[in-house]
């Protein structure tokens, strides 16, 4: 486990009371009497634009940040979104209800549609939604790609146990709705999580609660695939994992998206050739009792079979990086709440997850009625890396600044709907780069997120574990004319590569100003729709150029049985050495380690020495090692120097040569400022030699002293 530290500002420290959420379909319309908005007169920034797309039925469709609105197709370099249609403006929508989705050929400039996705409004008119692409195997004509939809049905009958799929070719011709009931009243409400193309198929995820309407009491995520064939899915559930949630007293599981203000806490990605693929909810583990945290499942053969892996927020180093952003609870520990989160794998099939985080205020074994407050609101947005063996990173991204707007939030939209930071995770199509985006108010003054803008942050992995990522985030819609008017917006899962070489997320906007400001309904009132132009990062793969070196000294060299010798971890190239962080991996059946110390270089230029990790494991053969220095001055070492010095002692139980390789991996250089430095690491490689007959002492010498040894 490792983590990069960054310079951050400090939160507000004050205490939130949760609220329980409301169900849907039970709205009072408001009559508005908002003053009407004023747009940015003075426009500095002409690249962010919204080129309207159409109008939407109302807002319901974009309500969810959970919901896939916006996709894209690099086979074909196509972008889709879709929402409820507006009866008024498309002779296709004989009613409210009606799914269409519209297609973009030349990155958003046009648009053409729509496409009829679902039509079926036998049970209640379409609700909730998730839209993605399907492009058949060899297809190379945009006609030829199918849009395919996933959602909720806002039932007749106030049951919402319908579960809603629907796909069509884009020449409109192979319309197919299927609509199929669950077992509870709530099964079909959460159905709108992860729809994307893996190969010849659809995926999919739906929570299915038991209990009363924000009070469950259990919950399933049951993943489902619809399998291509005769133009049409095939949708059926393959899969099921229970979540085992701690309960309070009442029976009520205690889940993240029972509260006001938060996101649904569930969600499913995965790797490009569908074999890796996450799964999880953020919730309280009845089996780790903590906080409010994400519980992951990942699969390794396509969903075939299921394992959780567990995110161990207690380990020191974790608490010792915490120590710097949470406060403390009564026992001295440091709990991350997370109330938001979303996610990709990259090209190393580990999850990326961006989390909104703030502290709990108790643990919930000792306090299980103080589990749904926290510290430190809003909190801080973190990246955090998830491989086989829990966390493998994480990284403080920023510092939220402003509240989640609650439904009785005076400045809420229509006086009845909040919004969150509204997080997505974006990759490139290589998978190499991982791109966060989310919603803020930049006006400090304010205490709710009601003027937010368009922020993001990203990170570039190479193929060799190298990492470069921004050095701070970037407020994309500062200075545009529709500044801090960014309320119900919805990015893509994959980013294009543009013209200047960097990437480009399709993102939407829904809800004009005027809307914000005259609608009175929710469900009833249409909205506008449009595309925003020139969400863009920079790749920050592009010129990485690995000239600073880590490596293991001597690269080879050979010991006899039971020899202590010595070995450096050096570094070559540097410029401005501000921390370092490293594992080394090696056969604990060949080589134990005795001991590890830091070499001068990192404080050769006088900065304070501040270690993090010195964890040495002789029984599975790993060394975990960070240090990181205090303050900006003085600045950091430059050139060539050694890193750590390790003694060692060879085994003495082999009657033959062997080789021992000492494997660097997830080396992470920094300057003092946590810019991080790019480098590539080079491992070593011990040749044990096993002693000669009769060599009792193993010095490859049969002399005096061995023959008194054998006398003895």
């Amino acid at each position: 486990f490792f983590f990069i530290l960054f310079v951050f500002g400090q939160n507000q420290m004050h205490k939130m009371h949760p609220k329980k959420i409301v169900k849907d379909g039970m709205e009072v319309a408001i009559s508005q009497n908002l003053p009407l908005p004023v747009l940015n007169s003075k426009v500095t920034n002409e690249d962010i634009i919204r080129i309207e797309i159409g109008t939407s039925a109302h807002q319901r469709p974009f309500r969810r940040e959970e919901g896939r609105i916006v996709a894209y197709n690099p086979d074909l370099d196509v972008i889709s979104v879709t929402y409820i249609l507006d009866p008024d403006t498309y002779p296709e929508a004989s009613e409210v209800g009606i799914v269409g989705q519209f297609y973009s050929t030349d990155h958003g400039q046009t648009w053409n549609g729509p496409v009829i996705l679902n039509n079926n409004t036998s049970e209640g008119p379409n609700y909730y939604i998730s839209g993605s692409l399907y492009n058949p195997v060899g297809n190379s004509e945009v006609n030829q790609l199918f849009g395919v939809y996933q959602g909720t049905i806002s039932p007749d009958d106030g049951q919402w146990d319908n579960y809603a799929f629907g796909s069509n070719r884009f020449s409109g011709d192979m319309l197919s709705n299927v609509l199929t009931n669950g077992e509870n009243a709530e099964d079909g409400y959460w159905n709108i999580f992860g729809l994307t193309q893996i190969n010849n198929e659809m995926r999919c995820m739906s929570m299915t609660p038991e209990g009363a309407w924000g009070a469950y009491s259990e919950a399933k995520l049951k993943l489902f695939h619809g399998e291509f064939g005769n133009n049409s899915f095939n949708w059926e559930s393959y899969s099921t994992l229970e979540m085992n949630l701690n309960k309070d007293s009442e029976n009520v599981m205690d889940w993240i998206g029972m509260w006001q203000g938060m996101d649904a806490g569930a969600e499913m990605a995965w790797s490009e050739d569908g074999e890796i693929g996450y799964v999880w909810m953020v919730g309280v583990s009845a089996e780790e009792l903590s906080s409010y945290q994400p519980i992951v499942y990942k699969t390794q053969d396509g969903g075939g079979s299921w394992e959780n892996i567990s995110l161990d927020f207690t380990s020191s180093e974790m608490q010792s990086f915490l120590s710097l952003y949470l406060m403390q609870i009564w026992n001295g520990q440091y709990i991350p709440h997370i109330s938001e989160s979303a996610g990709t794998v990259n090209a190393q099939g580990n999850l990326e997850l961006i989390i909104s985080t703030g502290s709990a205020s108790a643990d919930v074994f000792n306090y299980p009625d103080s589990i749904g407050f926290r510290w430190a609101y809003p909190g801080d947005l973190f990246n955090l890396t998830v491989d086989d063996n829990g966390i493998n990173n994480i990284i403080w991204i920023d510092e939220l600044k402003a509240e989640n707007v609650l439904n009785d939030t005076e400045g809420n939209y229509c006086g009845t709907d909040g919004w969150q930071h509204r997080l997505y995770a974006t990759k490139s199509p290589d998978g190499n780069q991982v791109m966060f985006t989310w919603i803020d108010t930049r006006n400090t003054n304010n205490q709710y997120n009601t003027q937010p803008d368009l922020f993001g942050w990203a990170k570039y992995v190479s193929n060799n574990g190298s990492t470069n990522t921004m050095n701070e985030p970037i407020c994309f819609t500062e200075g545009t004319l529709y500044e801090t008017f960014y309320y119900f917006t919805s990015g893509s899962d994959l980013a294009y590569l543009n013209n200047d070489g960097g990437y480009t997320i399709p993102y939407v906007q829904s809800v004009s100003p005027g809307e914000f400001a005259s609608n009175s309904s929710v469900s009833t009132d249409p909205v506008t729709v449009t595309y925003i132009t020139g969400i863009e990062f920079d790749n920050l793969g592009e010129g990485l150029e690995e000239n600073t070196i880590v490596s293991v000294n001597p690269s080879e060299q050979s010991v006899n049985t039971s020899e202590v010798f010595t070995s450096t971890i050096e570094i070559v190239d540097v410029e401005n050495l501000g921390s370092f962080e490293l594992e080394l991996n090696f056969d604990p059946s060949l080589l134990q380690m005795n001991s590890l110390t830091l070499g001068d270089f990192l404080g050769s230029t006088g900065r304070t020495i501040f270690p993090l990790i010195n964890n040495i494991d002789n029984t599975n053969g790993l060394l975990q090692y960070a240090v990181t220095t205090l303050g900006p001055n003085p600045p950091g070492a430059n050139g060539d120097g050694i890193l750590l010095n390790i003694e060692w002692t060879a085994t003495s139980n082999i009657s033959d040569d062997a080789v021992a390789d000492l494997i660097l991996q997830n080396a992470q250089v920094t300057e003092p400022n946590g810019t991080i430095i790019p480098v590539s690491m080079q491992n070593g490689q011990v040749n044990i030699q096993a002693c000669y007959s009769r060599d009792f002492d193993c010095d490859c010498d049969v002399d005096i002293v061995d023959v008194t040894m054998a006398a003895y």
